[in-house]
């Protein structure tokens, strides 16, 4: 009976002891439990700061990807604008060059014709005092060593002998065309003389421009479009071929 009671008492300090020591090591798992849930709750705030700091920095960048486009686009107008100006500038510089090309044989063309009659001064004196000798200088200075034109009219319209029974003056300039190296002048042209008629002549004058310097090549008649009684005269029975015959064979 001793026996069965000591073996009890044992098995109830047993089951105490071992009760207790299960406690323990729960409590301790608790702590841990808490102390690792306090962590990861740390961690989980960390993190939510993290993102919305990741948040705020992606907003900016969206900003300033906002920004940028817009200042790739206002940089896009302005580069487009100034393509335009670009452009413009350029047109006007093609525009004044032209002007200038157009101003500088208009100014030749001019002076070839003005070439062949006496000046407002000259046929003044000439009237006066009939001392005034026609000079073919500025005419060769105008035309190319070989140029091709009639050599008659030239002499009719030059020499002491018959200037003053010839008379020739530039209407207009109707056509300025240019090739590759040459430039085509067409121009309109009256024509009269002693006892004559007024002949209304249509021309070309083929130039070439030599390192800036313009020149005559061809002088060439195109078609005699007109002729006009005067007082003096009538074209009634005068034919195209008349005309060139009395224009373009010398008298002397």
């Amino acid at each position: 009976m001793k026996t069965a009671l000591s073996v009890i008492v044992l098995l109830a300090l047993t089951r105490n002891f071992g009760f207790g020591q299960s406690k323990k090591e729960l409590r301790l798992t608790v702590s841990r439990l808490q102390s690792d849930s306090t962590a990861f709750e740390k961690k989980i705030s960390e993190n939510e700061i993290l993102i919305s700091n990741l948040n705020s920095e992606l907003s900016e960048v969206k900003g300033l990807n906002r920004l940028l486009n817009t200042q790739v686009n206002e940089l896009s107008t302005v580069r487009d604008k100034n393509t335009r100006l670009t452009d413009s500038i350029m047109q006007l510089n093609a525009s004044l060059d032209s002007i200038g090309d157009y101003s500088r044989i208009t100014n030749f063309v001019n002076a070839f014709y003005s070439s062949l009659e006496f000046s407002e001064e000259e046929n003044l004196r000439q009237y006066e005092y009939g001392d005034v000798k026609f000079d073919l200088e500025n005419f060769h200075a105008l035309t190319s060593k070989n140029a091709r034109y009639s050599q008659g009219r030239v002499k009719n319209l030059s020499s002491d002998r018959t200037h003053h029974k010839y008379y020739v003056m530039l209407q207009s300039i109707e056509e300025i065309k240019f090739s590759l190296d040459k430039i085509l002048v067409r121009t309109k042209v009256m024509y009269s003389g002693e006892n004559m008629g007024l002949f209304y002549n249509e021309e070309q004058l083929t130039l070439r421009d030599k390192k800036g310097v313009l020149q005559l090549t061809d002088w060439v008649d195109l078609d005699l479009y007109k002729m006009v009684h005067t007082i003096e005269a009538s074209v009634e029975n005068f034919t195209r071929e008349d005309f060139y015959r009395w224009l373009d064979t010398a008298k002397d």
